[in-house]
């Protein structure tokens, strides 16, 4: 008969000096103080993923999304519905994600200057605008057909999409500092 209350685990002086040293710095172990209510007060972009899910975050009026007026239900659920490669609808949804990001974030990174990317030099804001204006020209988004192409009116919409996504996901990417460049 073997003992296999362990599963096969057989400590050793480096793993509980390791296990020992992360306790004391609070690492591993869930500090609820950081990762609870202070977490949820830091001042960071949220991913569209966020926004679909905690549609209670989302401001109390109706969005006007790339020149088309909707519910905030209506909004979720482009945020809720995948993709299947439509450019227009994955453009959609970081841009919808910014237009949160910007309308509630109370730091200074949303108008602050890109430092890298291909939009160095620019705010987010004015990223944003020109993702609108990419959306508003592909316009299938708006009448059910599939985007296929990332170019739009002589525009790249990929690049626009992509600076969107590292605002949403890690503004630090960019350059710009919102307070939560560890997440």
């Amino acid at each position: 008969m073997t003992d296999d209350t362990n599963d096969g685990f057989k400590p050793t002086r480096r793993s509980v000096l390791r296990l020992g040293a992360m306790s004391a710095l609070g690492i591993g172990i869930g500090i609820p103080a950081v990762s609870g209510s202070v977490a949820a007060t830091i001042d960071c972009p949220k991913t569209p993923g966020y926004w679909a899910n905690h549609p209670e975050t989302w401001p109390d009026e109706d969005l006007t999304i790339a020149g088309k007026e909707g519910s905030n239900e209506y909004w979720q659920g482009i945020l809720l519905d995948p993709p299947k490669g439509d450019k227009a609808h994955i453009m959609m949804k970081h841009y919808i994600a910014a237009v949160l990001n910007l309308r509630t974030l109370q730091s200074g990174c949303t108008s602050a200057k890109i430092k890298y990317g291909y939009y160095e030099g620019y705010t987010i804001e004015q990223v944003k605008n020109m993702a609108g204006t990419w959306l508003r020209h592909t316009s299938s988004w708006q009448n059910g057909r599939k985007q296929t192409s990332w170019y739009a009116n002589g525009m790249d919409g990929e690049k626009l999409k992509d600076t969107l996504d590292a605002f949403n996901n890690n503004p630090a990417s960019l350059g710009l500092d919102c307070g939560c460049d560890d997440r």
